[in-house]
């Protein structure tokens, strides 16, 4: 590896991946606080019933699944600085709203709100996928003793999400604290409940996150190669750029593509993916919401359910980086994500079968230390066996709507406490379905990357050369002789 791609490298970690994972942290803060202010008595002091509670959590899902795909489209004509920032105004502010709300509709809509501005945020996911490539295996180039840079290096593409996503498990526990902080200490201030301070605390840090996302976050990395950014001012980093995108089976100025949306909805791999992922939505989206809940019915007191909350989440974390770590060393992404599936699995089957607090709070641990790295690793491994730049949005599209169609159900079915039988029962169920899909996807890649190299060594058995292999990928997307399914 050359000097300058060191750099560029280092550059991407040390600017693009951390303000990427303050963006998810404060999506997460901000989608999962309604669970915490729950607990802190904003239900009852706004006069809520179950049901209106339950629809309240549940109608964010709906803004946030129904924008994905324009969103994905905007950050093609719009630079990803504007869109992710406004995206963290929007909703930052729409959270603090909340802290007034006195209402039923006033919350309800809020709530609709902060999941149509979440949208725009979570294509970040597709925009960092252009600047790191699928294939690059998990290493810090640290054997190159010359350069001092090498140790800051993260090249792999799952490094790279995991670390985008490593803030989200600590947004779980940063509400459990900001709660326990906002009970003990603000509760009464200035006229505030402690769940009304909850609210403005965590709208203020995400909007003030919005002004420094728009200022520093660079363009598409093509945008970048031809014009320059503050970031990447000199003209080899530029020309990497360019090299690194083609090496990714990225094209130059990808736009919308019509063929490439016809070619996602013929895939099954979509489908599948979309499930796969999909599953996560209960084990992070809905179970993070309802989790204090969960807590508190365990027969914690009110401020020892915000401490205990963020357990599970250190857990977590853990799993997160050490397991996504292992999956690309390994290469083996589909392995370590029935891995995932198979612990969220023995996670909600002790939450089902036992009345222990100890053993529930780690069913609880179970579920979010399976969730949160099978999110990580599936979805990488998910974008990355679809070619081209509308194909990949799609699936991250049809990935979203799964998710939050999940997430919606099981917020629907997460009423009786306190042993909440049938959310569980939903949530294991999908889980298992997700396993069946991951088992099916990994067939089915193999059998097609054994396919592509037969017919590579028939055309080199006759002495010829594929026509097909001087196509761009972005016509030919995953169907290219040149692309590799990763298993």
């Amino acid at each position: 590896m050359s000097k300058t791609e060191r750099r560029v490298l280092m550059k991407q970690d040390m600017v693009i991946v951390p303000l990427l994972a303050f963006i998810f942290f404060t999506e997460y803060l901000d989608r999962a606080v309604i669970g915490n202010a729950r607990a802190l008595g904003m239900q009852k002091d706004i006069k809520l019933s179950n049901q209106q509670y339950f629809s309240a959590a549940s109608v964010f899902y709906v803004g946030f699944m129904s924008l994905e795909l324009v969103a994905a489209i905007c950050i093609c004509y719009i630079p990803p600085c504007y869109v992710f920032g406004a995206s963290l105004i929007t909703f930052g502010a729409c959270a603090a709203l909340l802290a007034p709300a006195k209402s039923y509709a006033w919350v309800i809509i809020l709530r609709l709100m902060i999941g149509v501005a979440e949208a725009f945020g979570q294509v970040a996911y597709l925009y960092v996928t252009l600047w790191y490539k699928p294939n690059e295996r998990a290493s810090r180039t640290g054997k190159s003793t010359s350069d001092p840079h090498a140790l800051w290096i993260k090249e792999s593409l799952i490094l790279c999400l995991a670390a985008v996503y490593s803030l989200t498990p600590l947004a779980g526990a940063m509400n459990g604290l900001i709660s326990w902080g906002a009970r003990k200490n603000l509760a009464g201030l200035n006229g505030l409940l402690s769940w009304q301070w909850l609210y403005v605390i965590e709208g203020i840090v995400t909007v003030s996150l919005g002004v420094v996302v728009m200022i520093f976050l660079p363009n598409m990395p093509d945008v970048v190669a031809a014009k320059g950014s503050w970031l990447f001012r000199h003209e080899d980093e530029r020309q990497l750029l360019l090299e690194r995108q083609k090496a990714g089976q990225n094209s130059k100025n990808a736009k919308p593509s019509m063929h490439q949306v016809v070619m996602a909805l013929k895939d099954p791999k979509i489908y599948l993916g979309a499930f796969m992922v999909g599953a996560q939505g209960i084990g992070i989206g809905a179970f993070s919401v309802f989790l204090p809940t969960f807590i508190l019915e365990f027969g914690f007191s009110e401020l020892d359910t915000q401490l205990y909350s963020m357990v599970p989440y250190a857990f977590a974390l853990v799993t997160m980086l050490s397991l996504s770590y292992a999956g690309d060393l390994l290469a083996k992404r589909g392995i370590m994500t029935l891995a995932c599936l198979s612990t969220t699995i023995i996670g909600f089957v002790i939450l089902m079968s036992t009345t222990n607090n100890v053993a529930l709070l780690a069913g609880a641990c179970f579920v979010a230390a399976g969730s949160y790295p099978g999110t990580v690793i599936g979805i990488s491994w998910a974008l990355s066996f679809h070619g081209g730049y509308t194909k990949r949005s799609c699936a991250a599209w049809f990935m979203s709507i799964s998710v939050n169609a999940q997430a919606i159900i099981a917020s629907q079915v997460y009423r009786k406490p306190p042993r909440y039988r049938v959310g569980h029962g939903v949530a294991l169920g999908s889980y298992i379905l997700a396993t069946i899909c991951t088992l099916t996807l990994i067939y089915l890649l193999s059998r097609a990357n054994k396919a592509k190299d037969q017919r590579a060594t028939n055309f080199a058995v006759r002495q010829e050369i594929d026509p097909d292999m001087a196509e761009d990928y972005e016509r030919l997307g995953d169907y290219h002789p040149g692309f590799r399914y990763m298993l």
